[in-house]
């Protein structure tokens, strides 16, 4: 291993694509002792021997990772633990990618502080042990610098996803801190779990992290394992405390037993249950957040331990004084959003009070204004669920006003990945979502505002948002088109992704058949997704039947028969499968449903071009044809020639191959004459217009 030089640790990653030679540096780097090896990872404590001849030692965590992207994607997804600066959390000094020529691997490094001092386990083992209690000071020292902690790095966004005793440094008799953060991208590495991690090793996880979900609620289930775990620490012993761990993720009743058990003897304890029973809920929506706790009077209490301000955990102004500041304007307004940046309840009020304005069409280009102080408030206040669905409520009926007055508004970069944080640290509320999503479908209509979410990664998200709520119509209706605008014009997005969309997307469109509106929304969002040749060979056939249902259900629907013909018509291009699907289908021939639908539309242009793309692959199919003639399609063709005299070169687009290009099986009678028939048509019905 090797550094680059300048002062102090500095390391940094070569770009491009390639790995090119190692760290080179003019100080010595002795590896003093290699830790116990983690799960993800391998921990060396190191000194580094400077030009001016210090000494200083750090410890370097290598995670071994599987191909250049995942590292890039860790090495990114870390960046931001380089601005942790917190008395309780070991500080990243930094981060690169190295490969290593002797056994052929690429390490993602992490360079952290050495306290020097052992970690929680240790205490805890050394305790149980003895069968010695833990001090009550000790633990609420413990609890008050945790939470605080854990309010820090979460109202940044960033969850640690792998707490446990062993990640928690003891630097003093009362004194803890965090330590080894994981990033999502290893986290979620299913292949490396399966192999690595022992049992034990995953009895602080939330139960939702078994399905690689990690959110700042599956941090607030490890600390209350790990509490529970400095509490029984004198009556319970490895195994029992293990196994307690692994029932609880199944019934959380199992605690009473424990409660029990803790009456019998000392009890100053106990105060802590209601505490526990709250961070150990199965469910992820039943626990406390972070800011939660902080209004429990026992965790206030803690923190005033832990020698934690609460002045700064929550300002706020009188009222009255509010009240008073927001007469006025909208120009008063932003003022004020602007002197208060920092007291929640003064934003809260703010948006509201802006919300009144907005049906004020003078009102409107000082609106237009607001969209980044109504972001950063929502920023700055990412814990106030109301202040976040009062701001995105706000967002879109200023971007519902901007529309109707034909006002083009684009939201930069930053508030799109803001947007994207918001749906991560609130994904388990349906309302703020339903918002969030409306917002990001009304925006992705900006081909700038799309490629802002495909920077910021927005589809995975969506996808899982579908999985979760796949029975809330506005939410599917939303994270259709936010799909469909992102993937319908790019050639660059991830194709295994892209194909993950495509079984979602399918069990949206199943779900709500019979809503239009969400129907017609995924409809084009497979159209999308087929465009980009994301379906595999055995999604051809029940797509295209969702898609003719779709078709049957809702055939009034001009902008749905449209979508769903484009998305025919592409799966028809693809497979032989699809074309073989669409004239067999059990609830009827697609041939009747293109007719119905013609019939339904005659009269409009548009609808009439796309049933004609649809034709125009049917009849690439020799058994497609058969069934054509069977149904008389000649007849609606010449309706089409009749009706739109000056698209006669689109006829001859669809047909002229089918009639005069297509190989025609002399050993099969029926196909032959099919396409004589077609040729006569063709010939006596439609040519004669287009001149010799």
């Amino acid at each position: 291993m090797s550094w680059k030089g300048g002062e102090g640790l500095c390391a940094s990653r070569e770009l491009g694509g390639r790995w090119g030679g190692l760290w080179s540096c003019h100080r010595e780097l002795g590896v003093l002792e290699q830790l116990q090896p983690g799960a993800l990872g391998t921990m060396l404590v190191v000194e580094l021997k400077t030009e001016k001849g210090a000494e200083k030692k750090y410890i370097i965590k290598q995670v071994e990772c599987i191909e250049e992207k995942q590292a890039n994607e860790a090495l990114k997804e870390a960046m931001d633990l380089l601005k942790l600066h917190h008395s309780n959390i070991c500080a990243y000094k930094e981060l690169f990618v190295t490969w290593d020529h002797e056994i052929s691997s690429l390490f993602l490094c992490l360079v952290m502080q050495y306290s020097g001092q052992g970690d929680l386990s240790s205490v805890i083992k050394e305790k149980r042990q003895k069968s010695e209690k833990i001090t009550d000071m000790v633990i609420l020292n413990f609890l008050g610098q945790m939470v605080d902690a854990l309010l820090y790095i979460h109202k940044q966004n960033i969850f640690h996803r792998n707490l446990k005793p062993s990640n928690i440094l003891v630097t003093g008799e009362a004194s803890f801190m965090l330590s080894d953060f994981s990033t999502e991208t290893l986290m979620t590495d299913e292949l490396k779990w399966k192999i690595r991690v022992e049992e034990n090793s995953k009895s602080w996880m939330a139960p939702e992290t078994f399905g690689f979900s990690f959110t700042e609620k599956s941090d607030i289930w490890s600390l209350g394992c790990i509490l529970l775990d400095m509490m029984t620490c004198f009556v319970l012993n490895a195994e029992e405390i293990t196994s307690l761990l692994q029932d609880i993720r199944q019934d959380t009743s199992c605690l009473e037993g424990v409660l029990t058990l803790m009456q019998n003897g000392e009890n100053s304890s106990l105060p802590l249950f209601p505490i526990l029973f709250m961070m150990l809920q199965i469910q992820p929506s039943m626990r406390p957040t972070a800011k939660d706790l902080t209004d429990v009077p026992f965790i206030r209490e803690c923190l005033t331990v832990a020698g934690v301000s609460l002045v700064n955990l929550k300002k706020s102004l009188p009222p009255k004084i509010i009240d008073v500041l927001l007469e006025g304007g909208v120009e008063s307004v932003l003022e004020f959003m602007q002197a208060f940046w920092d007291i929640e309840e003064a934003q809260a009020k703010a948006i509201q009070h802006l919300a009144s304005f907005v049906r004020d069409k003078s009102a409107l280009p000082y609106l237009l204004t607001v969209t980044e102080l109504i972001t950063f408030a929502m920023k700055t206040h990412a814990d106030s669920l109301k202040l976040q669905v009062d701001g995105c409520s706000l967002l879109l009926e200023i971007l519902s006003q901007a529309l109707e007055q034909d006002v083009v508004m684009a939201l930069d970069e930053n508030v799109t990945s803001f947007l994207l944080d918001t749906v991560r640290k609130h994904s388990e509320n349906e309302e703020l979502l339903s918002l969030v999503c409306t917002l990001l479908m009304m925006i992705s209509a900006s081909e700038v505002a799309a490629e802002n979410l495909r920077k910021v990664g927005v589809i995975p998200d969506l996808l899982s948002i579908l999985r979760n709520f796949l029975h809330n119509e506005k939410i599917c209706l939303s994270c259709c088109g936010v799909l469909w605008s992102l993937v319908v014009s790019e050639n660059n997005v991830d194709q295994a992704l892209l194909k993950s969309a495509v079984p979602v997307t399918s069990a949206v469109l199943q779900e709500h058949l019979q809503n239009g509106t969400v129907t017609e929304s995924a409809c084009s969002a497979l159209w999308a997704l087929s465009l980009q040749g994301c379906l595999t060979e055995n999604e051809y056939e029940p797509t295209t039947a969702l898609l003719l249902d779709a078709l049957r259900m809702n055939p009034e629907r001009p902008m749905l028969v449209k979508n769903a013909c484009l998305a025919l018509a592409s799966l028809l291009r693809l497979s032989e499968i699809s074309a073989l699907r669409f004239i067999t289908d059990s609830k009827g021939s697609g041939i009747n449903q293109i007719k119905d639908a013609y019939h339904l539309h005659f009269d409009d242009p548009e609808v009439v071009e796309n049933i004609c793309v649809l034709i125009n692959e049917m009849v690439q199919y020799d058994d497609v044809v058969l069934d054509m003639l069977s149904q008389k399609m000649e007849e609606l063709l010449s309706e089409i020639k009749s009706r739109f005299p000056s698209s006669t070169h689109l006829l001859h687009r669809l047909f002229g191959l089918a009639c005069f290009e297509s190989q025609i099986s002399s050993r099969n009678f029926c196909r032959f004459r099919s396409y004589c028939c077609f040729n006569i048509f063709w010939v006596n019905v439609i040519k004669p217009d287009f001149g010799p």
